[in-house]
């Protein structure tokens, strides 16, 4: 098994163990270890360009997602930085596992941002997203934020 293998591995791995973890399920983001997972293994699916390691990844992130978007209200940790990493794998990635990022994208701006909008990094990295995004967003989903 190669180095890089390794690195898929223990970060899938990691993905997987947040997913089903009982003490992070209930708020994914209370481990600073996943974000960084999340962010890697984003990376390795642009550099490899495997849709069978973008189809693990994305099985591993919809259910953390879901379970961050769930916890927002009782969450006592800031989930921006994490829902807005799953949010651009979704973007980069949506068509290869046919997943409509709309809602996703509607929970993180209705729900997630009208909590956490005055944490300077969480702004900050909002900004960063709708930028670097700016195109998709207006063409794949012109009703998201019709002001913009």
């Amino acid at each position: 098994m190669s180095e890089k293998d390794l690195g898929w591995d223990f970060h899938l791995r990691k993905l997987s163990v947040s997913g089903r973890d009982s003490n992070t399920a209930n708020d994914p983001a209370s481990d600073p270890s996943l974000l960084p997972s999340v962010k890697k293994l984003h990376a390795l699916c642009k550099t490899e360009n495997s849709e069978d390691l973008v189809a693990r990844v994305y099985t591993s992130l919809n259910k953390i997602f879901q379970r961050a978007a769930a916890s927002l209200s009782q969450s006592r940790t800031s989930n921006g930085l994490l829902l807005l990493a799953i949010l651009q794998f979704y973007l980069d990635f949506g068509e290869i596992v046919l997943h409509d990022a709309d809602p996703s994208l509607r929970t993180f701006f209705r729900s997630c941002l009208s909590r956490e909008f005055a944490d300077p990094v969480v702004a900050e990295a909002t900004l960063e997203f709708l930028i670097n995004n700016k195109n998709k967003l207006l063409t794949s989903f012109p009703n998201l934020l019709p002001q913009v």
